[in-house]
């Protein structure tokens, strides 16, 4: 059941293969937004983009879902849809743990310190912090 709840929050965007690939690698915050440029999406993806070095400490790759496609990392690179039936009709942020639940959820743009502060305090974030990693 590993990353279930991200390839519900998706539909079928991505191959499930494309997500496991960051499971205990890896945490995700998902982006979702009807349109790239949605004000609440753009105004979290700044945030988020502006802590560039923090979110690689914290090993956080960014997806921006839309219902046009989704962006992987900041890119300007937009991967279409594959085969997806859901439709997004609010902003959403999502914050997913290494092991694949979702730990965070807001349908309002956040400050980094809202994921950070939670990942932080988490025990394999602790331990990375101990370890100097």
């Amino acid at each position: 059941m590993k990353y279930l709840v991200i390839l519900f929050l998706i539909g079928t965007v991505m191959q499930a293969q494309d997500l496991e690939k960051h499971q205990w690698k890896e945490r995700i915050i998902v982006v979702s937004s009807p349109n790239f440029d949605s004000e609440e999406a753009i105004k979290q993806l700044q945030n988020l983009k502006g802590n560039l070095a923090a979110l690689k400490e914290r090993k956080l790759v960014v997806y921006h879902l839309t219902n046009k496609g989704f962006s992987k990392h900041f890119s300007s690179k937009i991967y279409p849809l594959k085969n997806s039936e859901s439709k997004i009709e609010s902003f959403n942020v999502a914050l997913f743990g290494l092991d694949g639940s979702e730990k965070y959820s807001a349908t309002k743009a956040q400050p980094v310190s809202s994921f950070f502060g939670l990942i932080d305090q988490m025990p394999m974030r602790k331990q990375q912090m101990k370890k100097g990693e």
